[in-house]
């Protein structure tokens, strides 16, 4: 868990879906989501096969290696 926050810090996963995960407006929610519905959907915007409302996420995810994908994931998935 303490990875998990060192990294939601690192890719300010905060600025947009909020500082507790929760999400605006067409911003999702990322807290207590499925874990595999989360690295899905990361995967999905890093390889640009999933779209968004803007190419935020694409761009966003883009330097994320695939290790920080699973520890996010198990992170936000368990944040409450």
């Amino acid at each position: 868990m303490e990875r998990g926050w060192d990294l939601v810090q690192k890719y300010r996963c905060g600025f947009c879906h909020n500082p507790d995960f929760s999400g605006h407006d067409h911003v999702p929610r990322l807290a207590a989501q499925r874990e595999d519905y989360l690295v899905k959907a990361m995967r999905e915007y890093k390889a640009n096969t999933r779209p968004g409302y803007d190419a935020s996420m694409a761009e966003v995810t883009q330097p994320i290696p695939d290790a920080d994908i699973l520890d996010l994931a198990y992170f936000l998935a368990r944040a409450r």
